[in-house]
């Protein structure tokens, strides 16, 4: 089996038009300046970041599972992975990356919410209610603890799947015999505003072409991708903002190819200037699938490499307990993309070390994040 299709059932899913006035011009005999005063620099500065926060475990063994057995106990190990992983701990560390970076917009992929119930009810339905981990709310209280103020703004509720679990505190089972609870994963992905920073028309939704798997519990899984989107005003800069998390290349690498194409038909039919942030699953080294070479033929710019000449900006990706203290990084597939007359001021990636020594987990994500520092020229 391919590092990527392991990536890709790790993933389980894996799974504005401007309140403010738009911009004058100014008149022909001034210099332009897109609407700064005459005499005064362009401060039109705009912050972003985009960062994969990781489900917490790997899916693989789930989705290979061939009796229903072996499938409910890889779900049981999976659920006790998302213990392990800590992602209390993860996102101590990633509030303190964003209290660094200070982005005024945060684009958020894999933002997984758990719930379980008790018993399971074998229906396959995703009806759990009790809450298991919201990565949002703890998120956001660790980022509140810092006096920071991050309001989710736009949110694509993507995945939304359940299946049991051995619980030694459920009663059997009289189906498999076996204590039984149901854990269910609801994958998101979410804008996060700084406070002061002016949002409206927020947007989202799914893409047409849809990854869809057979499991040994005899249903069938949909790894259900979407977008959001915002627009916003910075320092005087009004621009749509978009977030993206891609299917993954295999084992149907022209799912991953269709959804590209489309989210760059909602990017380009934008009246403002864009900038795009996500997990595009397209190493863009072009040794995977078309969808980066794609995005950059289609118009996009890539602030990574304005920025950036010698760094390759490895983003993806570490093991599946975040145990590893050495990176495992090969591909860069976080990205942060133009359209209009952006200029990359600076681009850096965040997360690209471990947060700790001991214990595990080591690493914030599997993933690093990027933090882009933009001008609109």
């Amino acid at each position: 089996m391919s590092q990527r299709f392991s990536k890709i059932t790790r993933r389980l899913g894996i799974l504005v038009t401007v309140a403010a006035a738009f911009v004058v011009a100014a008149p022909a005999a001034a210099a332009p300046n897109n609407g700064t005063p005459p005499g005064e620099p362009n401060n039109k500065k705009v912050t972003v970041m985009t960062r994969n926060l990781y489900l917490g475990t790997g899916l693989t063994d789930i989705v290979t599972a061939p009796t229903l057995p072996q499938f409910v106990e890889a779900v049981t190990r999976a659920r006790q992975n998302v213990i392990e992983t800590d992602f209390a701990a993860r996102a101590d560390a990633l509030a303190t990356e964003i209290q660094q970076a200070g982005p005024d917009l945060v684009g958020l992929q894999e933002v997984s919410l758990w719930r379980t119930q008790t018993p399971a009810d074998l229906t396959g339905t995703p009806n759990a209610t009790t809450p298991f981990q919201d990565f949002l709310a703890i998120l956001q209280s660790e980022l509140a603890e810092r006096g920071l103020a991050y309001t989710a703004v736009a949110t694509s509720t993507n995945a939304d799947v359940e299946a049991p679990y051995l619980d030694p505190a459920a009663p059997v089972n009289p189906v498999l015999g076996l204590p039984l609870s149901d854990i269910r994963l609801t994958d998101r992905d979410v804008i996060l505003a700084r406070s002061g920073v002016a949002t409206a028309n927020p947007q989202n939704g799914h893409y047409a072409a849809q990854l869809t798997v057979p499991t040994a519990a005899g249903s069938t899984v949909s790894f259900t991708r979407g977008w959001t989107s915002v627009d916003a005003t910075v320092n005087g800069a009004s621009f749509r903002f978009f977030n993206s998390h891609l299917e993954t290349e295999s084992p149907v690498p022209a799912i991953q190819v269709a959804q590209g194409a489309e989210a760059l038909g909602i990017v380009t039919a934008s009246p403002l200037p864009v900038i795009v942030v996500g997990d595009f699953n397209s190493d863009a080294a072009g040794t995977t699938t078309p969808t980066y070479a794609n995005l950059i033929a289609g118009g996009l710019v890539d602030a990574w490499p304005a920025a950036n000449r010698n760094d390759p900006g490895l983003t993806c990706c570490q093991n599946e307990l975040l145990t590893n203290p050495v990176s495992e990084n090969t591909t860069r597939i976080d990205l942060v993309l133009t359209r209009g007359d952006w200029q990359a001021k600076k681009v850096s990636t965040v997360g690209a070390a471990p947060f700790r020594n001991a214990p595990a987990p080591l690493w914030a994500s599997d993933h690093a994040g990027v933090v882009a520092e933009l001008k609109l020229k």
